[in-house]
């Protein structure tokens, strides 16, 4: 059976990641939101957690070894 993810809703391929909040995400909706947590806890408020979200996924990206998507 295939997920949907909450955020996006697209389907899930892969691991199915579940939100605090109980949201099913996929692989992407997840990485943006822990960057955008991040950049919130560090003191960013919610516009340096939107650009801390950008930049997580950034690096995660390129730390896979996947490179840049389009």
């Amino acid at each position: 059976m295939a997920a949907m993810c909450e955020q996006c809703k697209g389907r899930i391929r892969g691991r199915i990641h579940t939100s605090i909040t109980g949201r099913y995400l996929c692989e992407r909706c997840h990485t943006q939101l822990q960057g955008r947590t991040a950049g919130v806890v560090a003191g960013g408020g919610v516009r340096g957690g939107i650009a801390t979200g950008g930049w997580y996924a950034r690096v995660k990206q390129a730390m896979s070894g996947r490179g840049r998507r389009r």
